[in-house]
């Protein structure tokens, strides 16, 4: 879900009009990159940012490493479960 963008991401449930508008809470654009790296909401399981040049070699890096590949799985039921905190829908 998450390299493909599919799940539970504002970005993704906007595009299908399932969600008013595609943000975080945090005022940022809400899709997998912002939540593993940036939104304040996500600390506990932040990566590093790759460059754009690097963002393919690092995906297959995280799904290659299990230390990593078990962050991702933490960070996924966290928006799964706390989706309510993290998605902005009231504008």
């Amino acid at each position: 879900m998450f390299v493909k963008g599919h799940g539970p991401f504002p970005s993704y449930l906007h595009r299908f009009n399932l969600r008013t508008y595609d943000n975080c809470s945090c005022g940022e654009k809400g899709d997998p990159m912002h939540y593993a790296a940036k939104c304040r909401f996500t600390l506990s399981w932040h990566f590093q940012t790759p460059t754009v040049s690097l963002k393919l070699q690092w995906l297959k890096n995280i799904l290659t490493n299990n230390l990593s590949k078990t962050r991702l799985r933490l960070l996924m039921r966290f928006i799964c479960d706390e989706n309510n905190l993290i998605v902005d829908d009231n504008h």
